[in-house]
């Protein structure tokens, strides 16, 4: 352990050189520090446990995946995890691992706030959007995050930063996110229901005269009430809290562009959301979540049929 913990190199790096599990390490200097030299003896299995017991290698996998994600909760990585076939295993099963290690993290940052996750719920994609303005901080000037928010999928339809907050703004973004989906040749039952907010933007006449021209439905959230329009408050929330406070404001409006634009990108294609089973917006949105869910369903399944064979094969050699 000294030799790790006295390089000028990284844990990770030195481990490596070392061909030494990073979790096994982490698990000895836990050990040591509580029970000193006595606690680095490896404890054996117990061939009396549990059937459905995880397997040391399915421990260590999480272990190791967990120190590569720092920065990924418990819930995200399990599915995470399962995603990229390499641990089968519940959200609980991961925290009880992670906290056994001591690397479940008590959160110091903002707590995001999302219990105005939307009232309104939809069944299909384009059946409703979500529409709201955000401030973003940039050196010297001001900035704003339109967003377009598809209801079911929670795909950033389209979303762009803005120098101005006009009505010219919201048709521009609400133009673009029709174009996206094809929507300005469908009939006017196959348009989506907007939802936004009282701002004064989108009370303009400018606004509402767009709206009627294209036929689309407007619900406008009740004065102090944005609960109806959640989903999208969360969506910025959440460009805020894992993107923009984590890092120091922008120097200008070209670098908060591109950057904003890459974490939408992500967002949509490969950030699981805990709203949507923890599929991505992209694939709830063109059909693919409910085949994903299915399939994952069914490798956890036979991993656990796996992981009691192999107990039971442990608790039988044991005897």
């Amino acid at each position: 352990m000294d030799i790790v913990e006295e390089s000028e190199l990284s844990k990770k790096k030195v481990c490596e050189i070392l061909k030494l599990n990073r979790s096994r390490y982490y698990r000895w200097k836990r050990r040591y520090e509580e029970h000193g030299f006595a606690g680095l003896k490896d404890k054996k299995p117990t061939p009396n446990g549990p059937v459905y017991a995880l397997l040391d290698e399915e421990k260590e996998a999480i272990i190791e995946y967990a120190l590569d994600n720092p920065d990924t909760r418990h819930r995200k990585l399990a599915y995470e995890l399962q995603n990229e076939d390499i641990v089968h295993v519940s959200p609980s099963s991961v925290y009880r691992v992670l906290k056994a290690e001591g690397l479940i993290k008590e959160r110091t940052e903002p707590q995001q706030d999302t219990s105005a996750d939307g009232k309104i719920e939809v069944e299909d994609p384009n059946n409703m959007w979500h529409l709201d303005i955000t401030y973003i901080p940039i050196k010297n000037i001001h900035a704003y995050q339109i967003t377009v928010l598809d209801g079911c999928s929670r795909l950033a339809v389209h979303s762009e930063l803005s120098r101005t907050m006009q009505a010219d703004d919201i048709k521009r973004v609400m133009s673009k996110a029709l174009f996206k989906q094809d929507l300005f040749e469908v009939d006017e039952a196959d348009r989506p229901v907007l939802v936004t907010d009282n701002g004064s933007q989108i009370l303009s006449h400018s606004f509402q005269d767009f709206l009627k021209e294209w036929d689309i439905k407007h619900i406008r959230t009740a004065v102090r009430h944005p609960e109806s329009n959640g989903k999208i408050e969360v969506f910025h929330k959440t460009i805020k809290y894992e993107n923009i406070y984590v890092q120091k404001r922008y120097e200008n409006f070209y670098e908060a562009q591109e950057d904003l634009d890459e974490f939408i990108e992500k967002y949509n294609n490969e950030r699981l959301h805990q709203g949507i089973d923890f599929v991505t917006p992209q694939e709830k949105h063109t059909g693919k979540a409910e085949k994903i869910i299915n399939e994952r369903e069914k490798r956890h399944k036979k991993a656990i049929k796996r992981r009691k064979r192999l107990n039971r094969e442990a608790k039988a050699q044991a005897a």
